[in-house]
């Protein structure tokens, strides 16, 4: 009959290595016959030690660490997103602020700048845009925005074919969009010209004759600064 296993590894400390060897193969096959299966104890385990250490697996350790190393890698992802597109705001912040920076130095510029007409300020009054072409003269009213509020031509006025390019249609046109204007409350306007018809001039005078105050005169024709391309080289 096997010892008592308190007694055998009470023995444990005065023995050699070799007889320790011995001694723990006897307490292990002691404890086997005395003890239940262990349903853990996997082949080749010791089952003195089995009653003691338990298995363990380490494949959901290493899992957590990969998805704490992946919440990482985005959370500093979107952190690094959260900057560019912050970065992206602030430069298109500056951006506006340059352009209203360079708007406000180009009005500066311009005649009447900071002038008070009735209580509005220069750059906020309505504007009538002249387009005279050689067979017809555009009126058109905006605001100082650019929204359209009236428009007529020398067609719309009953002018037909060639007598669109006289100059008393444009007169009539001029007294035409005033009039317009005044029925909007509008009484000082900026006048814009473009183009070189027969009606740029008329055009003023009827704008004067309908009542309404013109305030100042700007000639907005385009040009090209190289010009038109010459023609062929002759050829003999």
């Amino acid at each position: 009959m096997a010892a008592p296993l308190e007694t055998l590894l009470l023995q444990v400390r005065c023995l050699s290595l070799s007889s320790t060897r011995r001694l723990l193969v006897r307490c292990n096959s002691a404890l086997v016959r005395s003890s239940p299966v262990n349903p853990r104890v996997l082949p080749g385990q010791s089952a003195l030690l089995s009653s003691h250490v338990q298995t363990f697996c380490t494949t959901t350790t290493r899992w957590a660490e990969e998805a704490k190393e992946e919440s990482t890698e985005t959370t500093e992802k979107k952190q690094e997103d959260a900057e560019e597109s912050q970065q992206e705001d602030t430069s298109l912040d500056e951006d506006i602020e340059r352009r209203q920076k360079w708007m406000e130095m180009y009005n500066s510029c311009l005649p009447g700048y900071g002038q008070v007409f009735d209580g509005i300020p220069y750059n906020q009054l309505p504007v009538i845009h002249v387009f005279a072409n050689w067979n017809n003269t555009h009126a058109t009213c905006t605001d100082s925005t650019g929204k359209i509020l009236a428009q007529t031509t020398c067609g719309k006025e009953g002018f037909k074919n060639a007598k669109k390019a006289t100059s008393v249609a444009a007169e009539v046109t001029g007294q035409s969009i005033a009039t317009k204007a005044l029925d909007l409350g509008i009484t000082n306007v900026r006048l814009v010209l473009r183009g070189i018809g027969p009606g740029r001039q008329p055009i003023v005078k009827g704008v004067q004759m309908g009542g309404v105050n013109i305030v100042s005169i700007t000639d907005g024709t385009r040009f090209s600064a190289t010009g038109p391309r010459p023609r062929k080289a002759r050829r003999i």
